[in-house]
């Protein structure tokens, strides 16, 4: 099977991050399975337009909080091979312990979402990889974003426990970014601002965060790593 039959499932794939992945994937000879939530036409647009190949692409809609396991059954029932899963969607929204429902909503998109798909995964594919995408600036206490934080902890934890509970036929992994991108609703003066906070005195790129992504991807012998593409930040 070449690696044109082959396909890619992105949570999230639609802007950012994701976007970002999914346009590696193509450059890389996959097709690619974008998942989004609510619009995926600026994604179309971008990718469709990249491949000049349609039938490279396919889109599935989906809200991660109700069976998202369900999005693997759907990514089999194309006309390509699953190798492997992106767990790349989440909520970053500020709230902390003091707001249950917030804390269970964080969890529920950011660590159980990526576990029940992780799960169904296994269990239907029966040699592949596993890509997590955490987060690098999560170790310390923060108020306002306490419960991503914490979301993102578990999503860690998940990655070892899985990586070991999965082995030998589906590698786990992880990717922890920094300040890779600006957050939406941030100022260019903030994110510039960081670099003061960053050993290597500069935020990231997106070339240092693809080239984690491919290393997971190609390293046969790796699983229950977190790579940090973060300037050292997390130190």
């Amino acid at each position: 099977m070449t690696r044109r039959n082959k396909a890619i499932l992105i949570t999230g794939g639609s802007r950012r991050l994701g976007l970002a992945i999914a346009r590696a994937c193509l450059a890389d000879k996959y097709n690619v399975i974008i998942h989004y939530r609510t619009s995926a036409q600026p994604a179309k647009r971008i990718l469709h337009g990249l491949d000049k190949n349609e039938d490279r692409c396919f889109f599935i809609q989906g809200d991660l909080r109700e069976h998202p396991e369900r999005l693997i059954d759907q990514a089999l029932s194309l006309p390509v091979s699953l190798e492997g899963l992106v767990n790349n969607a989440s909520v970053f929204t500020e709230g902390n312990l003091e707001d249950p429902d917030h804390f269970e909503d964080s969890i529920r998109v950011n660590a159980l979402a990526p576990m029940r798909l992780s799960q169904r995964f296994f269990e239907k594919v029966t040699k592949g990889w596993i890509v997590n995408i955490t987060d690098a600036n999560i170790y310390r206490p923060n108020k306002r974003f306490q419960n991503y934080r914490i979301s993102k902890l578990l999503l860690e934890t998940l990655t070892f426990q899985q990586a070991f509970l999965y082995a030998p036929s589906v590698r786990v992994n992880a990717i922890a970014p920094g300040a890779i991108l600006k957050s939406p609703d941030s100022t260019p003066e903030y994110f510039k601002q960081l670099a003061e906070k960053i050993p290597l005195h500069r935020t990231g790129d997106l070339k240092s965060f693809i080239d984690a992504f491919q290393y997971l991807v190609k390293a046969k012998y790796v699983t229950g790593e977190i790579l940090y593409v973060d300037g050292g930040w997390r130190l």
